[in-house]
């Protein structure tokens, strides 16, 4: 993480005023600033003209999240917002006008490429009709919003055919028998791993659709035959039940510490 770390200084110490307008923040899941040793994230502070550039990275160095803000302290964001996948690709877009509120079409992509959700946003309220899509691209939930109150919504099966049912608005992924029988397991690879390793190592994976786990990244660098063993050992974890959100299974993104004495 430290080349990345200094790549990225050096991209903001670029700015002629570094010291006064630009500005490295290291921070942790939950966006509070804590030192680089415990840092998920890096955000940099970039004055633009009248406007205030943010920009967040993953730990790998990749472009998480950018936007512009009217004030340093980013109370007032302005223009276009756009968040990437761990993959690079566009995963948001989102608007915001002169006055910090939310104003026009909202997108969301999985990371397959196809539209997730997509609907307008008319002075920070939302407005008409929002649709949302299964992860096989046929639609999953239709709303219809006047001035951010729900009319009618409409649900719709995997295969995009109209149904009555419950309709379930989010419920998080679930581990059979729990998330302390997941960490369990967690500690049981810590403890059998080939390599003695001090500190923390992050992985990244994502509970896809059919609640396996899929895309397992480590953002720090280890020998090969270590990275290979952690990966396979996630790849292998069975038990989990996928997220839902807007009557859809929804693939869902995790980022754990596994923490070595």
């Amino acid at each position: 993480m430290k080349k990345i770390v200094l790549i990225i200084i050096a991209l903001v110490c670029t700015n002629k005023n570094y010291s006064q307008d630009s500005i490295v923040n290291f921070l942790d899941k939950k966006g509070e600033i804590v030192e680089k040793q415990y840092a998920v994230e890096i955000e940099t502070i970039v004055k633009k003209d009248t406007l205030w550039k943010v920009t967040k990275y993953y730990r790998t160095g990749k472009i998480k999240k950018q936007g512009h803000f009217k004030t340093k302290d980013k109370k007032m964001p302005v223009g276009e917002f756009v968040s990437f996948n761990r993959k690079g690709k566009v995963s948001t877009i989102l608007f915001y006008d002169l006055f910090g509120k939310k104003e026009g079409r909202k997108k969301v992509w999985f990371d397959t490429g196809k539209i997730s959700s997509t609907g307008i946003y008319l002075k920070d309220m939302k407005e008409g009709v929002w649709k949302y899509y299964h992860y096989n691209g046929n639609k999953a939930c239709v709303q219809y919003f006047k001035n951010d109150s729900i009319i009618k919504t409409t649900i719709y099966n995997q295969d995009g055919d109209e149904i009555i049912g419950d309709f379930i608005e989010k419920r998080k992924a679930k581990f059979k028998g729990g998330i302390k029988k997941f960490n369990n397991k967690l500690k049981k690879l810590v403890n059998n791993l080939d390599y003695k390793i001090k500190g923390k190592v992050y992985v990244n994976f994502v509970i896809n659709v059919d609640g396996k786990i899929t895309d397992v990244e480590i953002d720090d660098t280890l020998p090969d035959k270590l990275n290979t063993q952690i990966v396979s050992f996630f790849e292998k974890i069975e038990g989990w039940q996928p997220a839902i959100h807007m009557n859809r299974k929804y693939p869902i993104s995790f980022s754990i510490p596994l923490s070595f004495r």
